[in-house]
Formats: C-alpha cells, sequence, structure tokens
C-alpha cells in the first residue's frame, strides 16, 4: 500500500458510490480531471471509475467503467447514484446526468438533472438505458435539484425505493431540500412519491444512503448549508421518523459525501478528503480530492462512532524509536508525566516520518485546559499542527500556528480564531479521565482518531518540519504507551 488516502495518477477522487460484492468493496467514484474553464468549475465531464478492495490497503484501480456521454446526450457529466444487484443477478446502475453545455437540457437558465439506467453481468462492463431515463415532474420537486439516487428492496412495501437529493417546488431556497422518494416493482418504470425526508432545515441532501444495523436504521445524508458535513438520522423502522443524534456526523470539514457499505458484517463510511486550492493551508477547499475510509460502530443508544479499519493498524507494525529533542531516545514502555498546572508544559520530540501511525494514552486532571498532539513543528516547537483535546468544551479540534496568510500573522486578520473553522468534532470527555489517540499521517493528509470513537481529518501542506511533542496547558497528564510506527514496506 502506497498511501493511506488513494487517489489516482491524473485525477481526483469525487462522490464514493461503495458496493459490496464477493466479500469486496466495489468502489464507485466520481473521478473528475478538473477540465472545468474556470477554478472553481469543478466535476465537470466526471465518468464513474472503480477501486476495488477488501480492507482498504490492497487497492485495485479498474479505471473508467461508466464514460460520460457526448454534447447531445443528457449525460455529459456523470454523477452520484447507486447499484443493486436484481432477483437474478444482473446488476443495475442508477445515475445522475447532466450536461451543462447543450442548451435543450437547459430550463428557465437552470441545469435539468436526470436520473439514468445502466445494466452490467460482472459490475465492471455497462450498458446505458437511455430510454429509461428521467427528471422531476409533476407539482411536488424542481427538475434542478434531482440527482444522488440511491436504490433498494422496501420489504415493508415489496418493491424498489429510490431516494434522491431533491427540492421541493416554491421552497425556500436555505430550507427546501428533501429526500425525494420513487417507487417500481422492477427497477425500469418508477413513480414519483411523496418526499421519504423533509424536515425543512437544509439546502439538499446529498448523497442519500439508507442501512440496518442491529436494531436501528440509519439515514445518512450530506449538507452544505451551515457547514460541509455528512449527517446521520436514525429510527426504529426504515420508514420512519427520522430523529438526530447529540452528535450525527461521522467526522468534520475533509470527510464529505460519505456513503457506505458492509462486508464479513462490517460496515464503513467512504467519502473523499477535499483538496485545498493551491496546495497551501489557507487553499480554499476544492471539490474532490482523495479517497478516505472510516470503520463504523454503534452505541447502545444508536449513536454510530468511527475508528480506523483494522488492517491499517496491522500496515503500521514497524515500531520506530522516538527521539527527543536531543535526540537522545525515550523509554516510551514508562509512563511520561506534564505538569502544566501553571501554565504550558511539552514533551519535545524529533524524527517524524512523513507516513506514520503515533499511539498514545492519555490520563489528564480534571481542571486541565487543553492537551493533544502536535506535528510537523519547526525547531523552536512553536509553529506546528495541533490536534487539541479541550474536555471543558467537550471537543477536539484541528489547529495550525501560525494562522496566517503569507506573511501575515493571524493578528492582523480577522481577530480572534479558536481553531481553523469546520475543524472540530465534539466529544464527550468531561466525565473521562483517560483517551486512547492515534494519529494518521500520510504526506499532506492526517486523521486522529480518539477512543476508536470520533475522527478528524484534514490536510496539512505548508509545514514540514520533523519536531512533534505532546502537549498540555492549565492542568497534569500522563501518557502512557506512546509508539511511533511506520508500515512495514516504508523506506527512510
Amino acid at each position: 500500500m502506497d498511501s493511506m488516502f488513494y487517489q489516482p495518477d491524473k485525477g481526483w477522487v469525487g462522490d464514493l458510490i461503495p458496493f459490496s460484492y464477493h466479500g469486496e468493496f466495489y468502489l464507485y467514484y466520481l473521478h473528475d480531471e478538473r477540465i472545468g474553464k474556470t477554478a472553481d468549475d469543478y466535476g465537470f465531464g466526471t465518468t464513474w471509475n472503480l477501486l476495488i478492495t477488501k480492507d482498504g490497503t490492497d487497492i485495485r484501480d479498474m479505471g473508467v467503467v461508466l464514460p460520460t456521454g457526448g454534447y447531445d446526450d443528457n449525460d455529459l457529466s456523470c454523477y452520484t447514484g447507486s447499484v443493486i444487484a436484481d432477483p437474478n443477478g444482473r446488476f443495475h446502475m442508477f445515475y445522475t446526468a447532466q450536461n451543462a453545455q447543450n442548451p435543450k437540457y437547459w430550463l428557465d437558465g437552470k441545469q435539468i438533472q436526470y436520473i439514468m439506467h445502466a445494466t452490467s453481468d460482472d459490475l465492471l462492463h455497462w450498458e446505458k438505458h437511455y430510454e429509461s431515463t428521467f427528471c422531476a415532474t409533476g407539482d411536488i420537486y424542481e427538475p434542478f435539484d434531482w440527482r444522488d439516487p440511491y436504490v433498494y428492496y422496501s420489504e415493508q412495501e415489496s418493491c424498489y425505493h429510490m431516494l434522491l437529493a431533491a427540492r421541493l417546488k416554491n421552497s425556500p431556497a436555505k430550507t427546501g431540500g428533501c429526500i425525494a422518494l420513487c417507487k417500481s416493482e422492477d427497477l425500469w418504470h418508477w413513480s414519483i412519491e411523496e418526499p421519504f425526508y423533509a424536515p425543512h432545515a437544509f439546502m439538499t441532501h446529498e448523497c442519500p444512503d439508507l442501512f440496518q444495523m442491529g436494531e436501528w436504521w440509519y439515514l445518512v445524508f450530506s449538507t452544505f448549508s451551515e457547514r460541509f458535513i455528512t449527517h446521520y438520522r436514525i429510527s426504529r423502522s426504515p420508514s420512519g421518523p427520522w430523529t438526530a443524534p447529540t452528535e450525527d456526523s461521522f467526522d468534520g470539514r475533509a470527510f464529505y459525501a460519505a456513503k457506505t457499505a458492509a462486508i464479513d458484517g462490517e460496515r464503513w463510511a467512504f467519502a473523499w478528503v477535499p483538496s485545498r486550492r493551491g496546495e497551501r493551508d489557507e487553499g480554499q477547499w476544492e471539490w474532490a480530492g482523495a479517497l478516505a475510509m472510516h470503520k463504523l460502530g454503534q452505541r447502545d443508544n444508536g449513536q454510530l462512532i468511527t475508528s480506523i479499519p483494522p488492517r491499517y493498524i496491522h500496515a503500521f507494525s514497524n515500531t520506530l524509536a522516538i527521539m527527543d529533542a536531543d535526540e537522545q531516545p525515550i523509554a516510551s514502555d514508562q509512563p511520561l508525566t506534564l505538569d502544566a498546572s501553571c501554565g504550558a508544559a511539552s514533551l519535545n520530540l524529533t524524527g517524524l516520518p512523513k507516513q506514520c501511525m503515533i499511539e498514545a494514552e492519555i490520563k489528564y486532571t480534571s481542571e486541565i485546559r487543553s492537551f493533544g498532539v502536535a506535528i510537523r513543528q519547526d525547531a523552536f516547537y512553536e509553529d506546528g499542527y495541533f490536534f487539541r483535546v479541550e474536555p471543558f468544551y467537550n471537543r477536539i479540534v484541528f489547529d495550525l500556528w501560525p494562522r496566517r496568510k503569507p506573511g501575515v500573522n493571524q493578528w492582523y486578520l480577522d481577530g480572534d480564531k479558536a481553531f481553523l473553522p469546520e475543524l472540530e468534532r465534539p466529544y464527550r470527555l468531561q466525565d473521562k479521565q483517560t483517551v486512547h489517540m492515534r494519529l494518521l499521517i500520510d504526506g499532506n493528509i492526517c486523521t486522529c482518531y480518539l477512543d476508536d470513537a470520533v475522527a478528524l481529518t484534514t490536510r496539512i501542506y505548508n509545514l514540514h518540519g520533523k519536531g512533534w511533542s505532546i502537549f498540555a496547558r492549565d492542568g497534569s497528564i500522563t501518557v502512557s504507551n506512546l509508539k511511533l510506527f511506520i508500515q512495514n514496506s516504508h523506506h527512510l
């Protein structure tokens, strides 16, 4: 495995469409080559490409499996959808079609979105059925937001259901989004029904997904109204009512449009880590990037938890000696205490590889303000990236210092920022005394996992120092089992 966050050589990974088959994940995805006319024109001319993997590490790239249509076709761009097998073992793909170039596929100055159908006998070669194409008609939904079909068989109604990211007609721009419902007896003819889920809360509900785990059902969708994030709702029934758990997401800003699939009784979430414009920390988040994945677990109350894919842990089995700032070895098998009761304290270390995994168990005092792990720090251990745990606020945040545009420090910008916007994860910490932290670093992407329950993913572009540290502020911590791992095949 070359990278934990897969990206093709000549393109970026957009929305994932996972499907499980014979013990493997078939990860269809929107392949974006960024061939739009402007810097903000992402996702033009996307194809469906396919990755196949069993454990998230050994990934086979099968290339394009669904090419785009031509200028006269409505699928000049092929967008998100789903795959399902019928009772005879034939596979059906439903996907979003859009043509931004041909005026005949526009209405009232807006691009119409269509649902298209393709079939296959092997999941690799697909035949398009243009005659089955349909868009939103009638008085319920707008034809401009009609995408991301997710198809499943409803045992309750003995027919197929299709969930779509849709918009109610004549609704407010910011709260008119809904998840539409269509029904079919045969996967070929669809009736448009009343909304499956319409909370009047979001602009849209992208990439809907539905699954059962134990006694709970989960409705997954992604939004960009108040922030870019994947939400989920829970219910005891596949038809709702759908309620929001206290924490209703898988990750933060940099894990978008997540959809799920399961093999061998394990369910995983697959999403993309957006790149940042100019490959700079201060660059605008962009559409598409690299593949990321989490294993999902479940609490008794139905809340989902996220953890590192198990194979990643096995892949990082080579232990490196941990060296302090003077390049002297640290005895990591002995607990290390940092007393920061009167300010700040840190254990300064060096020799951080570009690709590695850090693991530690950290016990903290009840009054502590914050603690965590800093990476890619400079020689003074001042600049760097910080994964900071804040028990008083019940959250983990990602930050960097200096927070600046090139050559301009934070205090000359927009006033106080407690951490980088959209890069925080709520987690109940005040009732705990110890957390297990695992930090996965791979080039310019990293993910922090806390207690195999909460994950926070981000990009790290600007800083390249080899310093790293464990830090605390206004309290004390005891660090146990501090370890630094690299992959078996890693070459220093």
